[in-house]
């Protein structure tokens, strides 16, 4: 029985230090991850040539369903 009270501290100790200070450090890893990320997007050639092709075929779709007779 000592030992089952012994084992829910444990486990509670660890839930609220897992709310107090894992979880709020993993969330600030997640948003800079994420700013990272975009930032490594925005600078990428491969990018860049993606939305120029598709920007060209986009207008070349405009262009040739605006026809003035």
């Amino acid at each position: 029985m000592f030992l089952l009270l012994i084992l829910f501290l444990a486990m509670l100790l660890f839930i609220k230090g897992f709310f107090k200070i894992v979880l709020p450090a993993l969330i600030i890893l997640m948003i800079l991850k994420f700013l990272f990320g975009s930032l490594m997007l925005l600078l990428s050639p491969h990018f860049w040539g993606t939305l120029l092709v598709i920007s060209i075929i986009v207008w070349l779709v405009r262009a040739s369903r605006s026809r003035y007779y």
